[in-house]
């Protein structure tokens, strides 16, 4: 009986790690310019167009560049299509408003007009607004 238990408990382990692995991936990086000047913060978001896949996102570097990452799956961007969304604010201290760098249409992914077509490998994807 020892026996059959000891193998039991292997093949749990054995198997513990089996499953799905994620979406397949690419690496994005890339620039976001505004009036031709780089684009010195903010957020930008790969919204997939392929139901179940997570988004990515991007803080934006005072030099405009960005490496895209998933929440769940770290650093890339799932395979396929998506719609790309980014916000931009001047942070003016805690009694100011937040003012917007850019126009409110890059806010929404289905507004924006901005896209990326994401293929496995190195993707380097530059946005000039």
């Amino acid at each position: 009986m020892k026996k059959y238990l000891a193998l039991f408990a292997f093949a749990i382990v054995a198997f513990a790690g089996c499953g799905p692995a994620g979406p397949e991936m690419g690496d994005v990086t890339g620039m976001v310019t505004f009036k031709g000047k780089p684009l010195p913060t903010g957020t930008i978001t790969f919204v997939p167009e392929t139901d179940g896949q997570p988004s990515a996102f991007a803080e934006i570097q005072e030099d405009g560049t960005y490496v895209a990452k998933t929440r769940d799956f770290g650093d890339g961007v799932p395979v396929g299509k998506h719609r790309v969304m980014i916000i931009a604010v001047k942070d003016h201290g805690p009694e100011a408003p937040v003012e917007a760098i850019l126009p409110l249409k890059y806010s929404s992914d289905r507004q924006s007009g901005l896209t990326a077509d994401v293929s496995k490998g190195e993707n380097i994807v530059n946005f000039s607004l």
